[in-house]
């Protein structure tokens, strides 16, 4: 899941060289967060480190100030996803949201909402 992650990065123009990735919590082939640092600050923003998620459910990633453990950055990945699928389920403008790699629609937004259900009653516990 760690070259997901990597490939899933690279593949944005404005990614610079990663100089770590560390595995801050995973289950195999279901969900990976990794911290990941940048050789350098990340050009428009004063980021040079990352949380990135990959696995059975869309990639994201989102800044890492503010967001120190790893359950943090779960909850964050949470209502990042979930913003996604409340506008998608009420057909609002996804301009303002993250973008997912789905379409969007009601069916994808559900399973999604699922998945997060899961994320949230199972795995967030874990991290305690």
């Amino acid at each position: 899941m760690a070259q997901d992650a990597r490939r899933y990065l690279e593949e944005f123009d404005w990614c610079p060289p990663i100089t770590d990735m560390a595995l801050a919590y995973g289950i195999g082939g279901v969900i990976a967060l990794f911290r990941v640092d940048f050789a350098r600050i990340i050009e428009g923003s004063p980021d040079k480190t990352l949380w990135t998620v990959v696995g059975d459910l869309p990639s994201a990633y989102f800044v890492h100030e503010g967001i120190e453990t790893p359950r943090a950055a779960l909850e964050a990945y949470c209502r990042l996803m979930e913003d996604w699928a409340q506008a998608v389920k009420k057909g609002q403008d996804l301009d303002e949201e993250f973008p997912v790699d789905a379409k969007p629609t009601a069916q994808n937004a559900d399973d999604l909402l699922g998945r997060l259900a899961v994320i949230r009653g199972e795995f967030l516990d874990e991290l305690d």
